[in-house]
Parts: structure tokens; C-alpha cells; sequence
């Protein structure tokens, strides 16, 4: 199902359920906050995520013709600790987009990418179904893992591919408009 008429005509928003899977410390919370509450500066601290952590932001935006929709995103950010996998797996029904990320400093959070996908797959959740993108994060720190590593990964997985920051704010915008705009254009959402 894409974007109608009917759609936009709609007094409720569009709802889309997005997740952030990745390992611990990739920065995934701050760039869900990044996002959504637009903070100049972020916490420096790492503060882990116990479980999962919700957020929603509610934008317009203008789709193929130039109409526009109002749409409402649910975030869940999952924690990357292997101990919640049993809370994430209640997160994956309905999702509409992935974001899934790594740390450009920290090869061992792009070898473990493929992890996640599996468990992705465990519960469902494929290219076919969802948005699927792959976030390179931290961009603003000297870098391991190279461009064309993360950018071969999405490709062989059939996911986009975007580098970020979310200490600067760098690029975290595009990788949301991109979500959204797939998302309707695939008639993913519900």
C-alpha cells in the first residue's frame, strides 16, 4: 500500500515504528535524541540502555506530488546488550524501519552487524518487509572502519547507507527523511 489521497486526507497521522539495533556504545540513544528533541549538545557520558527506550516525533513532510503528510514516528532505541535480547524480541512486530548501527572507530560493531541482522530475520524483520538502513556513526572521531567497508555490508544486505554524527547532528536528519520517505513509498507502515 502506498501514500493515497485517501491517506493524506486522514485527521490521524501516519504512524511509523522504527527500531536502533547495533552493539553497546555505538551511539544509538544519542542519535534517536539527536532527532528527536534536537539538543545542541548531547551527554558525554555513556549512560546505557536498560532494555529499550521510547521516544515519538510527530513531523510533516512532503511526499512524491507534492502532498503533504503528517507522520508520527514511534522510536524504540533496543539496547545492544546481549542480556536484553528477550526485550528486544518484543519490539520487532509491525516494525516499518531499521536503523542499524556501528561505530566508525570500533571495527568489532561492524563484525557484529551481521548478528543483528540475523536476529532481525529470527523474528521476521528482512529488506522486503522494512526500512532497512545501515548507519556508520561517529564520523566526527578519527575512524577503523572505512566508508566502503559499511557501504559493501548495506549493499550485500540490501540496506541504504549513511555515516553520522550525533554529536554534531551530521547527516541524522537525512537518514530520517530517507526512513520516512521509503517507508510510505513501500506502503510499510500501518
Amino acid at each position: 500500500m502506498k501514500v493515497s489521497q485517501s491517506d493524506i486526507a486522514q485527521q490521524e497521522p501516519i504512524r511509523i515504528k522504527v527500531i536502533t539495533l547495533g552493539s553497546t556504545k555505538v551511539g544509538k540513544s544519542c542519535f534517536v535524541k539527536k532527532f528527536c528533541e534536537k539538543k545542541k549538545k548531547l551527554n558525554v557520558s555513556y549512560i546505557p540502555t536498560i532494555g529499550v527506550d521510547y521516544g515519538v516525533k510527530t513531523l510533516s513532510k512532503s511526499m512524491e506530488g507534492g502532498s503533504a503528510v503528517d507522520i508520527k514516528i514511534d522510536f524504540y532505541d533496543l539496547s545492544g546488550h546481549a542480556n536484553y535480547k528477550d526485550v528486544r524480541n518484543e519490539f520487532y512486530n509491525d516494525v516499518d524501519g531499521v536503523i542499524l548501527m556501528y561505530d566508525v572507530t570500533d571495527k568489532s560493531s561492524l563484525v557484529a552487524l551481521p548478528s543483528w541482522l540475523n536476529e532481525l530475520r529470527e523474528f521476521g524483520v528482512t529488506a522486503s518487509t522494512s526500512t532497512l538502513v545501515v548507519v556508520g556513526n561517529k564520523i566526527d572521531h578519527p575512524r577503523v572502519v572505512t566508508e566502503q567497508q559499511g557501504t559493501s555490508f548495506a549493499v550485500e544486505n540490501n540496506a541504504a547507507y549513511f555515516e553520522t554524527s550525533s554529536k554534531t547532528g551530521a547527516f541524522v536528519e537525512e537518514v530520517f527523511d530517507f526512513i520516512v520517505k521509503e517507508t510510505c513509498k513501500n506502503g510499510f507502515y500501518k
